[in-house]
């Protein structure tokens, strides 16, 4: 019997969906450590899994908190859910609320970043990035060896800090090529980069404790239309999602909206072995991962855990 993990991804994938999809998988065991594991990373870091309702489906959106703010959400957002409360797990310590950094968000469903100096920084480590606009000022910059230092000394297994390096070298491969730049000039924002670490080691270490054999998935949906960005207007996939999804199959939905981000497809390309339309398992388990934007349909990636004879 082979154990297979069966992703579908047809309506997009971003990190923090397929980290809460991933998530809704283990035992009730294994959640608690993925939470004390997630939350040891650092303490500015909170990871808190909301159980919510949309379009009347159930299923786990991961909140991830940096010094008691919520990454991928603008303050002034309202979010309109079946359910109007989320119902919150949290195994965190109490944080200060003081920002360290000034963020100022506009609804408008779109996402540009302002930049004081000159290096090239990547803009889709965000999960909702495409959802929102960010005004950085002097904002301290981490770069992709700071960020491979950090996994380095995390209390993780080999295996998971060698996947969620692999996965980080994978998106600054495909953003140096974009920018046309060494990867060791690539810079990520700090609070974001925060935000993108606790996606990828989340999947990783999700997968670790789940024990699959194989990882297949569906053909991805990478949304429709424009996104706006520093460079202005880019159609979707965005330039470092193209670049990721090279050789995964791939389509476009029939409304707009940028569904899978560079994150996203980052993890889907690292671990996927099979990409399939149709499953071939007796199912066990079934797991939904929501983000925090809202398309035209429901947005989530739903995770089929079986057996395969």
């Amino acid at each position: 019997m082979k154990k297979i993990l069966y992703l579908e991804c047809k309506t997009g994938a971003a990190g923090d969906m397929l980290m809460g999809a991933l998530y809704s998988l283990l035992t009730e065991e294994q959640k608690v450590l993925f939470l004390e594991k997630l939350n040891a990373i650092s303490e500015e870091v909170c990871v808190i899994p909301q159980e919510i309702c949309k379009q009347g489906i159930g299923g786990v959106h991961m909140k991830v908190e940096i010094n008691g703010e919520e990454e991928g959400i603008a303050h002034t957002h309202e979010h309109h859910h079946d359910h109007e409360e989320a119902h919150e797990h949290s195994h965190c310590a109490e944080h200060s609320h003081e920002e360290a950094h000034m963020h100022s968000h506009e609804d408008d469903h779109e996402h540009a970043h302002h930049h004081e100096g000159a290096q090239i920084h990547n803009h889709h480590h965000h999960e909702d990035e495409h959802a929102h606009v960010h005004h950085h000022g002097h904002h301290a910059h981490t770069s992709v060896a700071s960020i491979l230092e950090k996994i380095s000394v995390l209390d993780m297994s080999d295996s998971v800090k060698k996947n969620a390096e692999g996965i980080y070298r994978n998106i600054a491969a495909a953003e140096s090529k974009v920018h046309q730049t060494d990867m060791e000039q690539i810079h990520f924002h700090e609070v974001g980069s925060v935000d993108a670490l606790i996606d990828v080691v989340g999947s990783c270490l999700a997968l670790e404790l789940l024990g699959v054999d194989e990882v297949q998935a569906s053909p991805v949906c990478v949304g429709n239309g424009t996104v706006r960005c520093a460079h202005g207007i880019l159609p979707v996939p965005a330039p470092a999602t193209a670049e990721i999804i090279k050789g995964m199959p791939v389509y476009c939905s029939s409304f707009d909206g940028e569904l899978l981000t560079p994150t996203g497809a980052a993890i889907l390309k690292y671990f996927v072995e099979t990409y399939t339309k149709e499953m071939h398992m007796e199912i066990e388990e079934i797991g939904y991962g929501f983000g925090t934007k809202d398309f035209a349909q429901l947005s989530c990636v739903r995770a089929f855990l079986g057996y395969q004879k």
